[in-house]
């Protein structure tokens, strides 16, 4: 198989990442897992679940579970299907929004939750099947879809159609982009959209097209954060705290 087209295959699923106890951010008695998902808690009451995004952990929200646990706000943390420290193989969008809605069951009430890239579409089908709560933040969700973000990523286009032909052929699909108006029409809590004009594969113009479909959906754009940057940086995180009453 041609190179790129492998390179192209395997980003369509998540790469092991280790999940030693150490790299855990809570100790081992935080941890309360909800069926093959595990799950980390500080402080009982609402909390503020994270969900974060393809190919990383929980751990990626240390700078915003080390400022609400000092706090004393109630926090969650999970690590998705196939992600960190979970055993499911099942890592599509279907069975990481599963994850979320059985989380927010059996941790409820929530308060608010907090989700990057892929973790946005997870949280998105949460919301659809009936999952709850006050506040939602998505950033840098993927509303393009993996095949047109590689697109304007500049992939190989010959090497991305052999890759999308395999897709097919597989019973994948055409990876189209993901209904995000859809998912969230019925949601009636304050939602909160964040994208970056240098986020080439969720641009922040396609983001704000979305949220303009969604009845009182706000957006906070910034310059010059690549994807995972967003998650990173600490002005984004102050508009959060201030979205969510908390600055």
């Amino acid at each position: 198989m041609d190179p790129a087209v492998k390179a192209l295959l395997a980003e369509l699923k998540p790469s092991p990442i280790s999940a030693a106890p150490g790299q855990n951010m809570l100790p081992p008695n935080a941890r309360r897992d909800v069926g093959e998902t595990p799950l980390w808690r500080a402080h009982e009451g609402p909390a503020t679940l994270f969900v974060h995004g393809w190919n990383d952990t929980h751990r990626i929200w240390r700078q915003y579970a080390q400022d609400f646990i000092s706090n004393t706000r109630p926090v969650l943390l999970m690590d998705l299907p196939a992600h960190g420290a979970s055993k499911a193989t099942d890592f599509s969008g279907a069975a990481a929004g599963k994850a979320v809605l059985d989380v927010c069951a059996a941790e409820a009430p929530i308060d608010a939750i907090i989700a990057h890239s892929f973790g946005c579409i997870a949280t998105a089908n949460a919301l659809k099947a009936g999952a709850k709560a006050d506040y939602v933040v998505l950033i840098a969700p993927p509303v393009l879809g993996w095949a047109e973000a590689k697109r304007r990523e500049g992939a190989d286009p010959a090497a991305l159609d052999k890759a999308l032909e395999f897709v097919r052929a597989a019973g994948g699909g055409e990876l189209t982009p993901f209904d995000f108006a859809g998912a969230l029409a019925s949601y009636t809590g304050k939602l909160l959209f964040i994208g970056s004009d240098a986020d080439i594969g969720c641009p922040l113009n396609e983001i704000a097209a979305v949220a303009a479909k969604l009845p009182g959906a706000q957006v906070h754009g910034v310059e010059d954060l690549d994807h995972r940057e967003l998650c990173l940086d600490r002005d984004v995180f102050e508009k959060i705290l201030a979205f969510l009453g908390y600055a």
